[in-house]
Parts: C-alpha cells; sequence; structure tokens
C-alpha cells in the first residue's frame, strides 16, 4: 500500500460529488461506488447536545471493525478504544471547517501490527449547510510502509 493513495482517491471523488456545492450528501455516495474503499469506511453521524458534540459511528467497515476486533456500530468516536480521544478535535475540526480532514493517528498502543493509521474525515449535510455526517476513511500503515516528506506532512494525533 503506498502512504496513503487510498485516502487521497478517495478524497478525489468527494471532491467531485461536491461539484460546485459546499458539500455533498451521504445520498451522493451510493454504496456500489464507494467499492474500492468499502471495507476501510464508516459513517459517523454529528450528535449536537447541550453539553458538547459527540461522534457516534452508524456503519462500519469491515476492516475498520477487524482493527478493533469487534464491531464499533453504534459507539462513539471518544469511547472506541485507547487513546483515540485525541482524535475528538479532527472531528469538531472536520464540522467547524466543513472541509476534509486528513491525519495519521498513532495506534501503537491498540496494536502491535499497525503503530500508524492513515485517516481522512469527509463532511457531508443533508441540507448543504450543517455537517450532520462524517464519511471516515482508515488505512493501517505497517512498518513496511514508507511516506515521502509531503505525505508525513499529516498532523499526528497520538
Amino acid at each position: 500500500m503506498s502512504c496513503p493513495e487510498e485516502l487521497r482517491s478517495l478524497e478525489a471523488f468527494w471532491q467531485m460529488k461536491r461539484g460546485d456545492r459546499d458539500l455533498p450528501s451521504r445520498c451522493d455516495f451510493p454504496p456500489h461506488e464507494l467499492r474500492p474503499w468499502l471495507g476501510n469506511i464508516g459513517v459517523v453521524t454529528v450528535e449536537r447536545g447541550d453539553e458538547a458534540t459527540r461522534f457516534r459511528v452508524v456503519l462500519s467497515g469491515t476492516e475498520l471493525d477487524s482493527y478493533r476486533g469487534h464491531s464499533i456500530t453504534g459507539q462513539y468516536v471518544d469511547e472506541i478504544c485507547n487513546n483515540i480521544a485525541s482524535t475528538t478535535p479532527y472531528y469538531h475540526d472536520c464540522v467547524a471547517r466543513r472541509e476534509p480532514v486528513s491525519f495519521l493517528h498513532d495506534n501503537s498502543p491498540n496494536s502491535a501490527i499497525y503503530t500508524h493509521m492513515g485517516k481522512l474525515l469527509l463532511p457531508l449535510s443533508e441540507d448543504g449547510i450543517t455537517v450532520d455526517r462524517i464519511l471516515v476513511a482508515i488505512y493501517p500503515l505497517s512498518a513496511n510502509d514508507a511516506c515521502s516528506p509531503a505525505e508525513q506532512a499529516f498532523a499526528i494525533a497520538g
């Protein structure tokens, strides 16, 4: 796997679906068009409350579930695994900016095989204005994956 080609191609696909609109909607992404990324993507809803905004996984690809060893559907992002709370600010950034956000996550507390995960957050909106869902793609980067300096420019969350 080149680092992180799958994420770049998915972001390009999102940009194409967005077109000249501010944000695409979930219905712009039928499953058959997401086939190249299907196992590595999930859908997260944005739940705005009086106290805080939280992010709940409502759909999780088989690869995402395999990284945890169980289904993560129905769980909140901040509850999924050790050290993932440090990724929550990226979700808030995606919602606030209404733009894609990509970063590397230090997964070493959770896996000896995949110590870093490349992540891409793509905002979605039913009304074209308010981000109500985030299309999430996660790809593991094994110790053998080599990233160029430009690809290492991703923010590192740990």
